[in-house]
């Protein structure tokens, strides 16, 4: 029976990444992998979408397709993991008992286990892999789905010459801000977008449907109920963002939070937790939410709606033409404080946001205020421009209070 350090389930990006650190501290790490290539698993776990949703057109997307497969295929393929001296043990993973796994015919009982089989895919992964693996977009179809990622995938295809008709019953990527929402499917929909909010009558044989279903980790093979590992609505319980119930097994990425991206912040507390005895919640960075690509809407932070559920709050507004009135991108800014002006969550549509967005979810992680954000030193254009005079809009409302007027009056009036 081999004892490894570290077990891995899957081949997340990190938690590779994570076995390499061990590896290179000279522990024994031991990757377990189904036939699945890396390029399948980015595919399901929507890496691939993710990487390539900003492709203007299909020149770009196909030079950025393939350069795009030969790093994933280069940093996870098995010669690279066994050059760094992982072993690599191809088959089907199951858990034995809390301490024991079987790969096919061998038995480990591992130190701990990282379960990093990402998640199950949400859209036909046939069609996905055409797309993505060999660059085939179908000519027209139907997309059925209202998350973000359906819109997504919407705008890629329709820059990359398809008919789309998106068909959802209920509001669109409703996670993210609800003006920056609307401004993008009013974009999409001059484009040639068509929606629907219930599905067409039969069309043509040939006119592919799309489900795009909820995201679920892909954990079914694993037999976790025999290790003691519980699920609640097909989610693995965890404590402090990755522990599973099992005190040996921890989880990562898409198996831990289908339906967000890997936090790469967490690989060196999640190091220091498996091996060496370190304690203490886990205190991820503000993430960076990002829907449309380049020039779409860009999100850190609380959502309008949870800060409202708040009580109140001060929700600062500019439009980029504000600062420039050349600018006719349509592209906005809306920053949400708290009472004392604290930042609790930012929203950036238009041109430059998903490049501006990294400086304000710093200033969300340090906690700076509004009147602070509207000093940093941000780089030239109109995102920036249209940031500064959201940030700096409690002030010049405070001007036109009665209470300040009157003040200003009396100190006029005495000189």
């Amino acid at each position: 029976m081999e004892k490894p350090d570290l077990l891995i389930l899957g081949l997340d990006r990190q938690a590779l990444e994570i076995g390499l650190a061990i590896a290179t501290l000279g522990g024994k790490v031991v990757v377990a992998r189904t036939e699945e290539t890396a390029v399948t698993q980015a595919i399901r776990d929507g890496e691939m979408l993710a990487r390539l949703v900003s492709a203007g057109d299909p020149v770009a997307f196909e030079a950025r397709r393939l350069a795009t497969l030969e790093d994933i295929r280069r940093q996870r393929s098995t010669e690279r993991l066994r050059a760094a001296r992982i072993e690599v043990a191809i088959g089907t993973a199951r858990f034995l008992d809390r301490r024991r796994v079987m790969i096919d015919e061998a038995t480990f009982e591992p130190r701990r286990v990282l379960l990093a089989s990402g998640r199950q895919a949400t859209l036909p992964l046939e069609a996905l892999r055409a797309l993505f693996e060999h660059g085939e977009a179908p000519r027209r179809l139907i997309l059925r789905g209202a998350s973000a990622e359906a819109l997504d995938l919407a705008g890629l295809l329709m820059r990359l010459g398809a008919q789309v008709t998106l068909v959802s019953e209920s509001p669109v990527a409703l996670d993210f801000d609800p003006d920056g929402v609307r401004l993008l499917l009013d974009r999409l929909e001059r484009q040639g977008l068509a929606r629907l909010s219930a599905m067409p009558p039969a069309g043509p044989a040939d006119l592919p449907v799309w489900e795009i279903g909820s995201p679920l980790p892909a954990l079914d093979r694993f037999e976790l109920d025999k290790a003691d590992i519980r699920l609640r609505d097909g989610r693995l319980v965890l404590r402090n963002g990755f522990e599973t119930t099992n005190s040996r097994v921890l989880a990562l990425g898409r198996a831990a939070e289908p339906d967000q991206p890997a936090d790469a912040s967490a690989v060196a507390h999640l190091i220091g937790r498996m091996f060496f005895r370190r304690s203490g919640k886990f205190g991820p960075q503000p993430r960076l939410r990002l829907l449309g690509g380049e020039g779409g809407l860009a999100e850190t932070g609380l959502t309008e709606r949870e800060v409202l559920d708040r009580g109140t709050v001060q929700i600062a507004r500019a439009a980029f033409a504000d600062a420039d009135p050349s600018d006719l991108s349509g592209g906005f800014v809306k920053l949400l404080g708290d009472r004392k002006g604290r930042l609790l969550g930012a929203s950036l549509y238009g041109p430059g946001s998903a490049e501006r967005l990294p400086i304000l979810a710093l200033a969300l992680g340090q906690g700076l205020t509004l009147t602070e954000i509207a000093r940093l030193p941000f780089p030239a254009g109109s995102a920036s421009d249209g940031i500064r005079l959201a940030a700096a809009s409690p002030a010049r409302g405070l001007l036109r209070s009665p209470g300040i007027q009157r003040a200003f009056r009396l100190f006029r009036f005495f000189g």
